[in-house]
């Protein structure tokens, strides 16, 4: 995953997705690709089932969902240098704890949006991929189960949630906690304050500005509750659906909106559609 712009995000069908209530309950470089829940609440694996966190080489690095019983959703930039060294990529689910108490899968399968492109520094779009682990690895697990994907549009101020093992501040010298899953509330911001956001983002931070395309829905909530380091990869929760997957941020600070990729951008979702064939 890139270090400097990082945050805070097969063909099998297969069905059983679950729907989370509306409780979910069941580094000035450059903007951040997430880490960390910034000022969030601790809470319970048993209540956010998809959550995985991301190992290599037994490593934290970042998040990802459940979205079939066979199938991780993350965000590309978590991935994309390791893309031939999959194999070294482990899964971790079931467990509040990243780093013991549940279970881990090897990734067997890893392909990234073939329209992103990490070179593009004012560009992290089309920020998905998609981990197969073997048939049915999450089916039968304790406390591991798919999160349903968002259907339809949702307009500013949705109130939604992202949960993650990510750092609690935006400080070089902080390692990400590993040890407890974290909860923030976000509300959805309109498209274009968010563009208009980023775009005004370079009087701060010239490294940081970025450009906010239709493949990304945007959230934030203040209270200096946010995304940050370590929390890539993770859910956008709206309406017990995954809204988007968590990919940067300014600051970690919850001045600035949080970007995610968008799971209802026609794009990502036959994406999505075509490598996990829901």
């Amino acid at each position: 995953m890139k270090q400097v712009i990082s945050l805070v995000l097969f063909g099998l069908f297969c069905g059983n997705a679950v729907v989370t209530n509306a409780n979910g309950q069941n580094t000035t470089e450059g903007p951040s690709h997430s880490g960390r829940i910034v000022n969030g609440i601790p809470v319970n694996i048993s209540n956010y089932k998809y959550a995985l966190s991301m190992r290599f080489d037994g490593e934290f690095i970042c998040g990802a969902s459940i979205i079939t019983y066979s199938h991780a959703l993350t965000a590309a930039h978590c991935v994309y240098n390791y893309q031939f060294m999959s194999s070294r990529l482990t899964l971790y689910g079931g467990s509040t704890s990243a780093s013991s108490g549940g279970v881990e899968f090897p990734v067997v399968r890893l392909v990234y949006h073939p329209s992103y492109n990490s070179y593009k520094s004012n560009l992290s779009d089309y920020d998905v991929a998609i981990l197969t682990v073997p048939a049915n690895s999450f089916s039968g697990k304790p406390n591991m189960a798919p999160l349903a994907l968002q259907t339809k549009e949702l307009p500013a101020d949705t109130r939604c949630f992202v949960v993650g093992w990510g750092k609690r501040a935006d400080g070089e010298n902080e390692q990400p906690s590993v040890n407890q899953l974290l909860y923030a509330n976000m509300n959805i911001v309109s498209q274009s304050d968010c563009a208009t956001m980023w775009a005004n983002s370079e009087h701060r931070c010239p490294a940081c500005k970025q450009s906010i395309t239709s493949n990304m829905v945007c959230a934030q909530y203040g209270n200096s509750m946010d995304t940050c380091r370590g929390d890539s990869g993770g859910a956008l929760v709206c309406g017990g659906r995954l809204t988007g997957v968590v990919s940067f941020a300014l600051y970690c600070s919850g001045i600035w909106p949080s970007v995610f990729a968008k799971v209802t951008a026609p794009t990502i979702r036959n994406f999505i559609r075509y490598f996990a064939g829901i």
